[in-house]
């Protein structure tokens, strides 16, 4: 039976415990937080999956809202499902043209899309079966094994964290001049390089979507040395311009906060004390703002 915690997963450079589970009403969707509850649950309950955890620096917390799906017989969500719910509202509501998917998490999201594209396809008249499970995705065309090979010459690390992010499409920008295999971010080992890739085919328009194909920021000083290198390669690259730079590098450092709050003691919090003195301090981030309103 799930419970809190009971999950503890390598994620890319880091590794994962959770989850917890609360109820949250609809309108407080758009504004959930992390309690100093959920924390202590998971640092106590982690503990005990891996007693390292007592002395392992913590990075951040977050939250989300994950939608189950309760039966139409069980209101109270006792027995709520975690799997994926598909609902033909044709044969549920009797409104002809409507399907849902839900429940199910990131972990299943090409299922889901199975489940849903085969559904609507029958409605269609089209039996053939979804071949998404077949499909390579984007980047896997070949090995790892062999990608690396192409990109031997270049320090371990670097290669390998643009292979894990990129698959076989990494040996098209790693292998470029000095520029493209600058460091940018030390803690996920982000190039210039792979930021110019993002840019040009990963729709990138901004650092928090620059952050989510690439991880600058999400390592070890959650932006504290790599936030404004890459907000000025946005600019350089003709993404923001100069005013949407310190307006984004601005959202973006105070999205990390937002993770880091909740786990601000010993490390983290001096890290973050150490963060606001470069970008308040040093860089002068809040008086750039003020200055442009």
């Amino acid at each position: 039976k799930p419970s809190d915690a009971d999950i503890l997963v390598p994620g890319d450079t880091i590794s994962l415990i959770g989850t917890t589970s609360l109820r949250i009403d609809y309108n407080e969707i758009d504004d959930n937080r992390v309690t100093a509850e959920e924390v202590d649950i998971l640092l106590r309950e982690g503990e005990k999956l891996a007693p390292v955890m007592a002395k392992t620096r913590i990075l951040r917390a977050y939250s989300g809202v994950r939608p189950l799906v309760a039966s139409d017989d069980d209101p109270s969500g006792r027995n709520v499902s975690r799997g994926i719910v598909l609902l033909d509202h044709a044969e549920r509501d009797g409104l002809d043209g409507f399907i849902t998917i839900t429940g199910g998490k990131l972990m299943t999201y090409r299922l889901m899309a199975e489940w849903a594209t085969d559904a609507v396809c029958r409605k269609l008249g089209n039996t053939r079966p979804c071949t998404t499970a077949d499909l390579a995705l984007p980047g896997s065309q070949e090995p790892a094994e062999v990608t690396l090979r192409k990109v031997i010459s270049l320090p371990a690390p670097l290669r390998g964290s643009a292979v894990y992010r990129h698959g076989d499409r990494t040996p098209a920008w790693l292998s470029e001049g000095r520029l493209h295999r600058s460091l940018v971010c030390e803690c996920e080992a982000v190039t210039a390089g792979e930021v110019q890739y993002a840019v040009e085919n990963l729709n990138v328009n901004s650092l928090l979507d620059l952050r989510r194909r690439t991880r600058v920021g999400m390592g070890t000083c959650q932006g504290e040395l790599c936030a404004c290198r890459a907000a000025g390669l946005l600019q350089r690259f003709n993404v923001t311009t100069s005013a949407q730079s310190i307006e984004q590098l601005s959202t973006f450092l105070n999205e990390r906060w937002k993770g880091v709050q909740p786990i601000a003691w010993g490390d983290a919090l001096r890290e973050s004390e150490f963060t606001r003195w470069v970008y308040q301090g040093l860089c002068g981030l809040e008086k750039e703002q003020k200055d442009a309103l």
